[in-house]
């Protein structure tokens, strides 16, 4: 398996690379784009809400911490679903000396990757509006690192998921307002799944087949310790079982749509 592996290492290497040298010119705008987006939330969340817990401003930042990785799926599966009814440019790929299903597999990983970058300044810039909410005594620094690395490439999966169910730009708003945004809101983007649960037993049960959920839950116990919410094991266990799914399942709708033999 290994040898099997090391044997298109090279080519996934360059494919890789390739990507990630192309997106240089827009990290600059999306790390810009990311803090002012944080900014607004947390200091709107954190500072102008009345009647919200006294650590809704760290609160919304681990949240944001979490998720906002799922951000940029909206700029991924555009750009995907745009290339495949244009100039196909992704099916390059799939000449090269590589088995389909890992040239494929390289655009959810190097998503993943933009999104990692691009989302490594929102803790310590959130951070600085809301430092006196923190506390280090609750903060994991091993469960923060593991959710943000688990999120980023179950987002990058399940985008690559997402473009293989829509069969075209005019399907693009459709989809995020209809299944995308609604899983995000509904994850617990403002709110923590017990919360939920405490509201509605049957939502609460519901949220638990919402990955998002996982995701925000997770980086919320990571930051502002695990009391109150779902423990962080399950949560990680949970998003590397959903980024197997949506990897398996997405990796195989492609290449049918691809037509990949």
């Amino acid at each position: 398996m290994l040898s099997y592996f090391s044997s298109y290492w090279p080519i996934f290497y360059q494919l890789i690379r390739a990507d990630f040298i192309g997106s240089l010119p827009l990290i600059k705008d999306r790390v810009i784009d990311t803090c002012i987006f944080v900014a607004f939330n947390v200091l709107i969340s954190g500072f102008l809400l009345v009647g919200v817990r006294a650590d809704f401003g760290i609160f919304m930042v681990a949240t944001f911490a979490g998720s906002a990785c799922s951000s940029h799926i909206y700029s991924q599966i555009t750009e995907i679903v745009v290339d495949l009814k244009n100039n196909k440019v992704i099916t390059y790929d799939l000449t090269l000396p590589i088995p389909s299903w890992l040239a494929i597999a390289r655009i959810a990983i190097s998503n993943a990757l933009q999104s990692l970058l691009v989302s490594t300044v929102i803790f310590p810039f959130g951070l600085l509006f809301v430092w006196r909410q923190f506390n280090p005594a609750n903060f994991s620094a091993m469960w923060f690192s593991l959710f943000f690395i688990i999120s980023c490439i179950f987002c990058g999966f399940f985008g690559l998921l997402a473009v293989s169910f829509i069969p075209s730009v005019q399907h693009l708003r459709m989809a995020w307002l209809r299944i995308i945004y609604p899983m995000w809101m509904m994850g617990g983007m403002q709110f923590a799944w017990a919360t939920l649960y405490e509201r509605s037993a049957f939502f609460g049960y519901l949220a638990l087949a919402n990955p998002f959920t996982y995701m925000q839950e997770g980086m919320r116990g990571a930051v502002l310790g695990q009391v109150g919410s779902i423990p962080c094991l399950i949560c990680f266990v949970a998003l590397i079982g959903f980024s197997i799914i949506s990897g398996w399942i997405g990796v195989k709708r492609m290449m049918k749509r691809l037509d990949c033999v």
